[in-house]
């Protein structure tokens, strides 16, 4: 018998996400069901229902789910079970640091920047507390010219600045924490003490990046064990993003050596899945995004076949998308490759 997993949902009982309808959840019945043919028992609970006074997770194989609610409100409860769940000594899948990068691409940009392979870092990017930091260190730098928010999806509040002046008003948008009462009160200090060094008001964190000039389309993969799915995505004319264009196209035949440079930024993070966007410029790869939990399955459930290494080489295999089954598969694989540091 394999270990127990323990599987955790949100308090709507939802668990990732499926796009069969709005706002769907995978099937909890039939996730349950296949990873108990794989040999794992499952625990579904709630992250409200971890009782660490009452119940030791050490060593328990904690699966669970990140949220998308505004402001990350409840994503921030969800920190606070995870982290210490993983203090009493469980094993998060994915690990915790995965966690923290979802709707947090400030942290997303740390982990390439500590990152091993070249194969990750051959972007360059600058993360940011302050918009006054951002003017100290990065305000003139001409080559850090596509500023995003830590927050947001399918490009949201992404913008390509043409110079100085967009720069430094784009910044000042995005990282911008206005608060009345706190406006008036460093105001006051301001005059009454002279000495006072005033708190800024653009808190909000962001980041600045180099762009890759010319493309007319990137890759989103998605990876689930040995499954890869490949969905092409187009720029509307005008723009830069391929994120959030609608122009979306499921491919037989992906470039040439795509399919290795997904299969390797796989394998370097040590995950049982990931989502990467990535684009080329006819010479090397990109990887723009990356994330790890909760990513959209769009690119799985509307495919009709994916891409998997068959004797070292790629093949296309027909299939109908059962997204639990996958999902459960693997996790299993993961887990039997042993990779999941206790």
């Amino acid at each position: 018998m394999n270990p127990t997993i323990y599987l955790l949902t949100d308090y709507r009982d939802h668990f990732y996400s499926s796009v069969r309808y709005s706002h769907a959840s995978m099937k909890l019945d039939m996730l349950s069901k296949y990873f108990e043919e794989l040999g794992h028992p499952v625990i579904i609970k709630q992250f409200s229902q971890i009782d660490l006074r009452t119940d030791n997770y050490s060593g328990a194989i904690i699966l669970y789910q990140s949220t998308e609610d505004r402001n990350l409100e409840y994503h921030d409860y969800i920190e606070d079970v995870l982290l210490a769940l993983k203090l009493q000594g469980a094993r998060l899948v994915p690990e915790f640091h995965y966690f923290r990068s979802h709707h947090n691409k400030v942290f997303m940009e740390i982990l390439r920047d500590i990152h091993i392979s070249p194969l990750v870092k051959n972007i360059r990017t600058r993360t940011y507390g302050t918009l006054e930091e951002y003017i100290r260190e990065g305000l003139d730098d001409d080559e850090l010219v596509v500023l995003k928010p830590a927050q947001g999806a399918k490009s949201s509040g992404v913008q390509l600045l043409k110079n100085r002046n967009d720069r430094f008003k784009h910044a000042k948008t995005i990282s911008r924490t206005f608060n009345i009462v706190d406006i008036i009160k460093e105001f006051i200090k301001g005059i009454i003490r002279p000495y006072h060094t005033k708190r800024s008001h653009h808190r909000r964190k962001f980041l600045a990046q180099t762009l890759v000039p010319g493309l007319s389309k990137d890759y989103k993969i998605v990876v689930y064990g040995s499954r890869y799915y490949v969905l092409k995505r187009g720029v509307r004319a005008g723009d830069f993003r391929a994120s959030g264009s609608g122009l979306f196209d499921w491919i037989e035949n992906p470039p040439e050596g795509l399919l290795d440079y997904a299969k390797s930024i796989f394998q370097g993070f040590n995950v049982p899945f990931i989502s990467i966007d990535v684009g080329s410029d006819g010479k090397e790869f990109y990887l723009f995004e990356f994330q790890f939990i909760h990513f959209g399955n769009t690119t799985v459930e509307k495919s009709s076949y994916y891409f998997a290494m068959k004797n070292e080489q790629w093949e296309l295999i027909k299939d109908t998308p059962n997204l639990e089954k996958t999902f459960a598969e693997s996790v299993h694989l993961y887990l039997e490759q042993d990779k999941v540091p206790a």
